[in-house]
């Protein structure tokens, strides 16, 4: 995960370092706030699951699998915002996100 994370994070931020879990997190987050506005909104969540889509997309992946798996994401993302958004702003801050993710582990 950690070389996967750097090779996006060289493309936005330089000067995030990944030397501990909590950069590792940082790191996470910042990739995916695209607007880079400071929070995660679910269409930067729901953006994130796009590489995984990406790499399936070589392997003879159908449209038929392509619809299942964005209806799928699409219940994560709102599961997520609805876990994490402690403040129902429909966003996700980095303070909403570490703590969660501190919590439980994710």
């Amino acid at each position: 995960m950690k070389e996967h994370l750097k090779e996006h994070l060289d493309e936005v931020a330089e000067d995030v370092q990944l030397d501990t879990e909590d950069d590792v997190y940082f790191g996470y987050f910042k990739v995916h706030d695209t607007n880079k506005d400071g929070y995660m909104d679910g269409l930067e969540l729901l953006g994130s699951f796009s590489d995984h889509r990406n790499q399936k997309s070589g392997e003879g992946y159908t449209e038929e699998q392509y619809e299942r798996d964005l209806k799928t994401y699409t219940e994560v993302v709102d599961i997520t915002l609805k876990d994490f958004d402690t403040n129902n702003d429909g966003l996700i801050s980095f303070p909403e996100y570490i703590a969660k993710v501190k919590r439980h582990g994710v």
